[in-house]
């Protein structure tokens, strides 16, 4: 964790230009938000939960009405089953997942021209999952030397693998002027195309968010 963590601090270094003309300090990076998101998940006996990101970001083009929008995300997301098929011999319950990913994101932002300053954002992203985990209990039905089956139940706490994912999102924001700086408030929807996880039940990474940022302007 710490290290993935200690790779998106190094590349927003990298990533960061710094012109020391009269002491002024630019950053490529020229938004910053904060958010918590719930996950979406219609599958049966299931539930999404609330999780959190951050993210830093930078728009090309950002005095026009049209804004090309990417930047970097960490986002970490979790879901509940109540049940999940394991095998022939054994099956899981109250299984909580969580998901940690870095996310790449790419969009347009069309602003409008209103006192409000509202703007309407929507691109692909991808979600590269680095550590995901569940806990819960496990249930197990084993034969023994008589054929006879011994139930078990075992309470676990591991780590899974799940596939990244790739998809859509939709937002819609306000910009709100602050002296040199713009607060803006985005609510968005990422939907995920294809599967984390397929087995007799799937999960998918799709989820609403509510970001709270911060444009250097």
């Amino acid at each position: 964790m710490m290290k993935q963590l200690f790779l998106v601090l190094g590349l927003i270094i990298i990533l960061s230009k710094v012109s020391c003309g009269q002491n002024v300090v630019s950053f490529f990076f020229d938004e910053f938000a904060i958010s918590v998101n719930r996950s979406v998940n219609t599958g049966k006996d299931a539930e999404g939960l609330y999780g959190f990101g951050l993210g830093v970001y930078h728009s090309f083009r950002s005095d026009k009405k049209l804004n090309i929008i990417t930047g970097i995300e960490y986002n970490r997301t979790s879901q509940f089953f109540d049940s999940m098929y394991e095998g022939h011999f054994a099956h899981a319950t109250d299984l909580t997942y969580i998901i940690n990913c870095f996310s790449i994101p790419a969009g347009l932002r069309i602003n409008f021209d209103s006192n409000l300053k509202v703007f309407i954002e929507t691109g692909a992203f991808a979600d590269l999952v680095f550590n995901s985990n569940r806990t819960g209990t496990m249930h197990s039905y084993l034969p023994d030397d008589n054929n006879q089956m011994n139930y078990t139940e075992q309470e676990i706490d591991q780590k899974v693998k799940l596939s990244d994912s790739f998809g859509f999102y939709l937002g819609l924001g306000i910009r709100i002027p602050v002296s040199k700086f713009e607060v803006i408030v985005k609510p968005d929807y990422k939907f995920g195309i294809n599967e984390l996880y397929s087995y007799q039940e799937a999960i998918f990474s799709r989820y609403f968010r509510l970001n709270i940022g911060l444009k250097i302007k």
